[in-house]
């Protein structure tokens, strides 16, 4: 029965493996930076003020608080790809399905933003078009990366289930020394 565990407990951490966690982990943190960076940059350039009161991803802020998510996402995911047990591979799962959830809100407004935006260039009839170049091509960026996000923790949320289908159900086994008996006198 001891080797039963022991190789079910062997699987349970191939099986994360298998899915490369550190180095998604890594891409998740890097890419979470990358959505801060771009938010200060587009919340800084003339465009960007203007968009801070025009697109619904900068006054939601999802590029700020949003890429906190994944960053801490990434973390755990970078941890228990290096320490794979149960209790970190639940909670790197849970984050990424947090994630998850957050990068396809991030993707839906991205989209909307773009979509004003090329209303605002009809409604302006090309005027703004190089002004407003730089925000579209920020917008583009960031609509890329909520979808690899999204891909990203999709795909660790179902390698973490995997693993935890492959965890042991019996609990460990501890031998408990034997008390020697002794008469009361």
């Amino acid at each position: 029965m001891n080797t039963s565990m022991h190789t079910d407990s062997l699987h349970f951490h191939q099986t994360f493996l298998r899915g490369k966690p550190t180095a998604l982990g890594i891409l998740l943190v890097v890419v979470g930076v990358l959505e801060i960076v771009l938010g200060i940059v587009s919340a800084t350039t003339p465009t960007g003020l203007v968009s801070l009161f025009l697109f619904v991803s900068s006054i939601s802020g999802i590029d700020f608080w949003g890429a906190i998510i994944y960053i801490i996402a990434g973390a755990l995911t970078i941890v228990a790809g290096t320490n794979p047990n149960s209790c970190m591979i639940k909670g790197s799962l849970g984050m990424n399905i947090v994630t998850a959830i957050f990068s396809f809100i991030a993707f839906i407004l991205v989209c909307v933003d773009l979509a004003a935006l090329d209303a605002l260039h009809d409604l302006t009839w090309g005027l703004l078009e190089k002004p407003l170049a730089g925000a579209k091509a920020a917008l583009a960026i960031l609509l890329l990366l909520n979808l690899l996000l999204f891909c990203v923790s999709i795909f660790l949320s179902v390698i973490g289930c995997q693993a935890l289908g492959h965890e042991s159900n019996t609990p460990p086994q501890v031998d408990q020394p034997v008390e020697a008996m002794t008469s009361p006198s």
